[in-house]
């Protein structure tokens, strides 16, 4: 018996057993793939997501094939030299088209006064990570990214993050240990219930593996928790893809709501919109926020967005931070994504403001006349410098970085001027020290003309957000060099000499600079150090 005998029994056997034979394969393939599919999403939710450009892709593909098989050899070199010019417009400018087409689905209302805020978040997003990193004890634990937080109605934002294993070994046997909570003061709560899928966890215990198993043809956005009481649910919104000729553009489709104990419920918008477990919460994305805020640069099509530049916002990158706009807010009506814009170019002026309310998406946009922009983000960091000319400020110099006073994340803050019915915008800043886990002072700058008010307390802030007059409350100029002199920012909760920064505000490696300053000053036959900076104990 040779080899054409048993390759005759093969395909004997074939024709006998073809059809179960492709049903377990194509049942082997499918558990494969679905177990597996978490590997392709990101290539395959690319083609998806310009499913319009390949859809142009193949129909090219099938109008050059037929004329050739038809022997139209002219006619199919010019369909396939015209296909490609037309593939190379998308290339160029289908970015842009997308951001039009997403501009003109905004419908978003126009406002024109500036809406009131209700409530603050008193820490920049550095401050509550350092406080919650000085409390963070258990080795095989990390902290993940830090979201913000809504509290009680009045209560300011606080910060949420994940308690995610670490290390290489650990995120494959370890499980997310809960969340940390940093509150609006500072206060760190630690809420260790496991997560059966969560986040910094590999292969298939990670939510993101998880989740593209349950529904693939979707992007998933970043998670971020609901917390009530001790109960903590994660919730991760994804987008689809509609069809907005000539191009696709992404929207909110649903949320999925994950549990500690590994059950997933996968609602619509409308389902987690009209849930009343999250009534006046964060659930619309906040990168869908701020490419809305993007797309305003092409509100009057791409020529202008790209060559003429008439009425081009830009969102600003805001210094001293890692946290970008959009800002989370507090509002009457629940909380709204925040974006300021400036003009396109050098100008620090904000003159757009977009407001996305977080809880259902809807768009409003606030357009300030020409002549009464306000002060943008970054350039109220100068009127608290100058306001405060004695704080020994972090400067870079060409002998390195000098100072440990630093103010960070402007954050807008709407109040109503007590005796007028004006909205006024102020940007709120935190001065701290390099290394405080704390608030030492609250710089509120009016956009107007610049005038900072400098608060200590956690009830003036609060006071003061609200609209309310604060005692001792007075305005300095800060548009100018100089200003009254000002003792440096004590710690919190404690008092520092007049004229002083307290030493335990400063690290190590700052007061042996400091004194190694004092001692060159004392060989140099200088005064004593000036006033506002710290002095060795």
């Amino acid at each position: 018996m040779g080899p054409d005998y048993y390759l005759e029994k093969l395909r004997g056997w074939l024709r006998a057993n073809l059809l179960p034979a492709a049903v377990l394969i194509g049942i082997i393939l499918a558990v494969g793939f679905w177990f597996a599919a978490p590997i392709f999403h990101g290539l395959l939710i690319g083609f998806y997501a310009n499913f319009s450009f390949w859809v142009l892709v193949l129909l090219g593909i099938i109008l050059v094939v037929f004329l050739f098989s038809r022997g139209y050899r002219r006619p199919a070199l010019v369909a396939t030299g015209a296909w490609i010019a037309l593939l190379f417009f998308f290339l160029i400018f289908g970015g842009a088209l997308e951001q039009v087409r997403f501009y003109d689905s905004l419908e978003a209302e126009s406002l024109e006064e500036i809406p009131a805020t209700e409530g603050v978040r008193f820490l920049p997003l550095e401050v509550a990570s350092r406080a919650a990193q000085n409390r963070a004890n258990e080795p095989r634990v990390a902290l993940g990214d830090f979201e913000p937080l809504e509290r009680e109605p009045g209560e300011p934002l606080g910060y949420v993050a994940p308690r995610v294993p670490n290390g290489g070994f650990n995120v494959f046997t370890y499980e997310q240990q809960g969340v940390s909570v940093v509150n609006g003061e500072g206060e760190v709560q630690t809420l260790r219930e496991p997560f059966r899928y969560g986040e910094g966890m590999s292969i298939t215990d990670n939510v993101n593996w998880k989740l593209i198993q349950e529904r693939f043809w979707v992007s998933l956005t970043d998670p971020y928790y609901s917390v009530d009481g001790d109960e903590v649910l994660m919730l991760v919104p994804y987008l689809k893809y509609r069809l907005s000729f000539p191009v696709t553009i992404p929207y909110w489709a649903g949320t999925f709501v994950v549990h500690p104990d590994g059950e997933i419920e996968d609602l619509t918008r409308q389902e987690i919109i009209a849930d009343n477990r999250f009534e006046n919460e964060r659930l619309y994305p906040g990168e869908l926020a701020r490419r809305a805020a993007e797309s305003l640069a092409y509100q009057n099509g791409i020529w202008n967005a790209w060559v003429t530049r008439r009425d081009v916002p830009q969102i600003p990158d805001i210094d001293n931070t890692d946290n970008e706009m959009p800002y989370l807010l507090p509002s009457g009506e629940g909380p709204v994504w925040f974006t300021a814009l400036e003009p396109y170019g050098p100008s620090n002026a904000t003159y757009t403001m977009l407001y996305t309310d977080a809880h259902t998406g809807e768009y409003r946009i606030h357009k300030r006349p020409l002549d009464s922009a306000l002060l943008g983000p970054n350039r109220s960091f100068g009127f608290v410098t100058n306001a405060y000319p004695d704080f020994q400020w972090i400067r870079a110099g060409a002998a390195g970085e000098t100072g440990n006073v630093v103010s960070l994340e402007p954050r807008p803050v709407v109040r109503r001027e007590p005796g007028t019915d004006e909205n006024v915008l102020y940007w709120m800043l935190s001065v701290t020290t390099r290394d405080s886990p704390g608030v030492n002072l609250t710089a509120f700058v009016d956009s107007r003309d610049g005038a900072v008010t400098g608060l200590r307390s956690y009830e003036e802030v609060l006071a003061f957000a609200r609209g309310e007059d604060v005692p001792g409350a007075t305005p300095r100029e800060g548009g100018q060099e100089g200003g009254a002199p000002t003792a440096a920012p004590p710690a919190p909760g404690e008092e520092a000499p007049e004229g002083q920064i307290s030493p335990d505000d400063l690290s190590d490696e700052e007061l042996i600079r400091l004194l190694r300053e004092a001692a060159d000053r004392l060989e140099n036959g200088e005064a004593t150090p000036p006033e506002g900076e710290a002095t060795a104990p």
